[in-house]
């Protein structure tokens, strides 16, 4: 079975129509009249889209759909790009729309590997570097077919948006590793949160919740170590200067502190009321007057 690398152009306008509804084939075949894209062409002519061609078609509508620009002005920035999906990140595009979710039905099925490129617009070479980096699974059937688990999408979504970035399949083995450890963890909470609750209504939505809410919690510690980090290595949260002026800041204080304890070494009802009490010594120094009661 051959391989496919390469879109076909109702592919790409299925793949792209969801975010651009204006899309259509002669719309495509303008851009490349205007010579804003070049796809490959086969023998007989037919136009094939790679990854990148598409990638540069998406920055072309985003800028048109965004910030209105000529398509003179939007030749200009991606020739004048050094790096595509850099320009793509710098106009927002890849934050531009949430990421598809697949239907429950989707999710719940096994597809044939060349059916994937239709659904997801990613070529099939790119499924099997998933799957040889272990982050995806190949199912083989009895009759030895090719299948792919509808629950590995979202999966494969996220790899190809990352991909943009240069960090290819390879460079991923470090999740499918931490997945594999906290899966353990997982299990053992969610067991005991579960209980003795089997009835089949119920405990799918209760395992989903629950897993949310793990989720949830050790994905934010998760990315605020790896934030911390990051911006520690790149010296952007707290720099010398910063603790140098903590350490200052303190030092007055605490000596600030001090002299007062000096001064006041107890506290005083005139300290915490402002009324000076009476003296004793002064009491019985000071004549004490009778005024006599007459009988009337």
């Amino acid at each position: 079975m051959a391989e496919r690398s390469y879109l076909s152009i109702g592919q790409v306008v299925n793949l792209l129509r969801g975010t651009y509804p204006d899309l259509s084939n002669s719309k495509i075949r303008f851009l490349e009249d205007e010579g804003l894209i070049t796809p490959h062409r086969t023998p007989k002519g037919y136009r094939q889209y790679s990854k990148a061609d598409v990638d540069r078609l998406e920055v072309i509508l985003h800028l048109q759909k965004t910030r209105y620009m000529p398509l003179s002005a939007i030749k200009q920035k991606l020739d004048s790009a050094s790096d595509l999906s850099t320009l793509a990140f710098e106009v927002g595009l890849l934050t531009d729309a949430p990421m598809k979710v697949a239907s429950k039905e989707t999710r719940q099925k096994l597809h044939p590997i060349e059916d994937v490129p239709d659904i997801l617009g990613v070529d099939i070479a790119f499924l099997r570097q998933l799957s040889d980096n272990d982050l995806i699974r190949i199912v083989r059937s009895p009759q030895n077919r090719e299948l792919i688990d509808g629950r590995d999408f979202e999966i494969i979504r996220h790899c190809a948006e990352l991909s943009r970035f240069h960090i290819e399949p390879r460079n991923l083995r470090q999740y499918v590793n931490a997945a594999n450890r906290e899966s353990a963890l997982f299990e053992q909470v969610l067991i005991g949160m579960l209980g003795t609750d089997d009835s089949d209504d119920n405990r799918e939505a209760k395992l989903d919740r629950a897993f949310k809410t793990l989720h949830d919690l050790t994905d934010g510690v998760r990315t605020a170590l790896l934030r911390n980090r990051v911006f520690e290595s790149l010296n952007a949260v707290v720099e010398d200067a910063d603790v140098d002026a903590i350490d200052d800041e303190i030092t007055r204080a605490e000596m600030a502190a001090q002299s007062n304890s000096a001064v006041l070494p107890y506290a005083t009802p005139e300290s915490t009321t402002g009324v000076a009490p009476l003296d004793a010594t002064e009491l019985a120094a000071q004549p004490i007057r009778v005024t006599p009661i007459t009988a009337e």
